[in-house]
């Protein structure tokens, strides 16, 4: 077998359906429905090897919701034999079909760290799939997704790159619009979030509650309440008290901080379209958002909190405690993006990195561009 796809069930299972169909590979595709055998003796887990599987699931419904510590404790037993199923199950499968390569989406989740886990010990390729990094693109990498992918982290390798098409000038540039959750459609038609936007303001976008980017990639902000209390040391150490800092709530995120709204004077909440607030600003500040790639594609200064794959010294600033993102915004007269090194690093992501078309209308052209990564991950297969 070639590439063994497997996903939940949902939107990512039809579409790696239609690319087990359409590439021209022996391929298969299954879910993480359960599956009961009993007869293949797999390796022992030990103890540590499943603590690490379950983490981040346990991490992130502890950040989704809140509960006594003995249910939580239930909640991690469960995980554990959870992980210890999953791992049984693809053990045997990949023994029994042994594919060149597996397809996964994401790779965060429980179910496929097992499969990841079981592929290191097997020596089975991984390709990692999410929504592109550019507008209208998908991810295709055999490192991982956000922060650790394989792109590149040297600013030299960036400045020496020569992009050979011409780039889409900055004010044709059009971003993804992202839907307001349910319980926020009616904020969504709010007067009071589409205010005028002060003249002066630094945009910084709140991320979801339990998103992967703040559990597994913040070493300093775990919560958007304490990417607030750094803002609010920002306003106070503030040497321009006409610079008002404006947050945008992420419009996914069901979770509403109301506590929020008025607490401060110059920290405004809006749900006006998140690429006016970038054009308009002076600048994003950003723990790692996907808002972060977006200000750099409109050519805009970008502060990084966080770990990201674009928080590269050239491309933007970066700050690990509230003192240091205070001296950062404080220096902006002295500070200016660097233009031509920015489109250098978004030329190479058209280019080269990203699998042009989204994963939600792929294409002929997507699909092509799939079948030649894939063929070269299939003939280094071939050779080890």
């Amino acid at each position: 077998m070639d590439i063994l796809f497997i996903s939940l069930k949902g939107s990512m299972y039809k579409y790696f359906d239609q690319l087990s169909r359409e590439l021209p590979f022996d391929t298969k595709l299954v879910d993480f429905s359960p599956r009961f055998r009993f007869t293949a003796q797999v390796p022992a887990l030990s103890d540590a090897e499943i603590a690490q599987g379950i983490a981040f699931q346990l991490q992130r419904k502890r950040s989704k919701y809140d509960a006594p510590e003995w249910l939580w404790k239930i909640v991690q037993r469960y995980y554990e034999l959870q992980y210890r199923r999953f791992y049984r199950r693809f053990y045997i499968l990949l023994t029994q079909s042994k594919p060149k390569c597996i397809a996964l989406w994401n790779g965060h989740r429980l179910p496929e760290f097992a499969v990841k886990h079981l592929a290191q010990q097997l020596n089975i390729p991984v390709v990692h799939f999410e929504n592109g990094l550019l507008p209208n693109t998908t991810t295709f990498d055999l490192s991982g997704v956000n922060d650790a992918n394989s792109l590149p982290r040297d600013i030299a390798f960036y400045k020496a790159y020569q992009s050979p098409n011409t780039s889409t000038p900055v004010n044709e540039r059009e971003l993804v619009t992202r839907k307001f959750h349910r319980s926020k459609k009616a904020r969504a038609e709010n007067d009071d979030f589409y205010k005028p936007l002060p003249n002066k303001f630094v945009f910084i976008p709140f991320q979801v509650k339990f998103d992967s980017q703040v559990l597994l990639n913040s070493p300093h902000i775990k919560t958007m309440t304490e990417l607030y209390r750094w803002i609010e040391s920002a306003v106070e150490q503030s040497t321009d008290k006409s610079l008002v800092f404006v947050i945008k709530e992420h419009p996914t995120d069901p979770h509403k901080y109301t506590e929020l709204y008025t607490k401060n004077p110059r920290i405004v909440f809006t749900s006006r379209d998140t690429q006016e607030l970038i054009e308009s600003s002076q600048a994003v500040v950003t723990v790692n958002s996907s808002v972060g790639l977006e200000a750099m594609l409109l050519n805009k200064r970008v502060i990084v909190l966080g770990a990201a794959f674009y928080a590269i010294d050239g491309l933007c600033k970066s700050a690990d405690s509230p003192a240091q993102l205070s001296k950062v915004i404080n220096e902006f007269s002295g500070w200016t993006a660097d233009i031509d090194l920015i489109e250098n690093f978004l030329a190479y992501l058209k280019n080269e990195y990203c699998v042009p078309v989204s994963w939600r209308n792929p294409d002929a052209t997507h699909l092509k561009a799939l079948e030649q990564r894939f063929e070269k991950i299939l003939a280094g297969s071939a050779t080890t």
